[in-house]
């Protein structure tokens, strides 16, 4: 098996063994307390694990590439923040997704072992890369590679700022929706932000892709933005949305005048009609 195969398949098996460890612990007791924290778990001991452990001969950690170094510090700090900021949330408010799964095993192990495919293909490109032999990759600093930095740090700091922004309004305001800073730009500007910077991760990793099949990296940016704009994140966040504040004329104003998901200035009032619905803003 070549240095990169063995690199993925080691990845790939402590991926499944971190969440069923956590599913082994959360299941008897009947809780998702500790999901998000085994997702930032995952994707922390997955990479580290492709980092440090050198299969190619002469393939040392010293001789690491700075493009290997510079893709595993930025999902780690990624995980890292997010897994708490999650964990933290979930700690004094229970997620409604999992009342339907966590009362019965056979289901809650699905949502376990979607969570550890959810890890892999996300970082897989992180995962080739880190398991290519540090001396076949090129020099940090090409074209793709600024770029790649650029937007990644740009959606890192949407996300970051959506996140810190949308927690600070809805400790003082529970029940109403956040309308105010970055959020008057996008009304999911967190998920604007995370589908942002896992393509820059795959730009940042592009160069470093020594053989024709490694471009299959791109699943992580395309499954990431399919994930979160059709199958969970925006489509389940509307839905709630539209439950809790859809009779609001305050709100649908917000729904008509702000972009869904990609940061744009809010529409003229003068330009758009909802009906008998007032401009009232948050």
């Amino acid at each position: 098996m070549t240095p990169v195969g063995a690199s993925l398949l080691t990845t790939l098996v402590i991926d499944f063994a971190v969440q069923a460890l956590a599913f082994a612990i959360s299941a008897p007791l009947k809780t998702e307390r500790f999901y998000d924290l085994a997702g930032a778990v995952g994707f922390t001991s997955c990479t580290l694990a492709a980092l440090l452990w050198r299969r190619a001969d002469g393939d040392h950690l010293d001789t690491l590439a700075a493009r290997q170094i510079l893709v595993a510090v930025l999902v780690i700090v990624w995980a890292a923040r997010l897994g708490t900021f999650l964990a933290l949330r979930v700690s004094k408010v229970e997620d409604k997704r999992f009342d339907q799964y966590k009362h019965d095993p056979k289901k809650f192990i699905v949502v376990w072992f979607m969570q550890a495919i959810w890890v892999f293909l996300t970082a897989f490109p992180v995962f080739i890369i880190l398991g290519n032999p540090s001396s076949t990759q090129p020099s940090f600093g090409g074209a793709s590679d600024i770029v790649g930095v650029v937007i990644w740090a740009y959606g890192f700091t949407v996300e970051v700022t959506a996140d810190f922004q949308k927690l600070k309004f809805k400790n003082a305001h529970p029940r109403d929706f956040v309308s105010t800073g970055i959020w008057r730009w996008s009304r999911y500007a967190n998920y604007n932000g995370e589908v942002s910077l896992w393509v820059g991760m795959f730009v940042l990793c592009a160069r470093g892709f020594v053989e024709h099949w490694q471009w299959v990296g791109i699943v992580s940016p395309v499954f990431v933005t399919a994930l979160i704009v059709f199958v969970s994140g925006v489509r389940l966040a509307e839905k709630s949305a539209q439950e809790r504040y859809g009779s609001r004329a305050d709100y649908q104003s917000y729904k008509a005048r702000t972009s869904t998901f990609f940061l744009w200035p809010q529409k003229r009032e003068g330009a758009i009609s909802i009906g008998n619905s007032s401009n009232e803003e948050i």
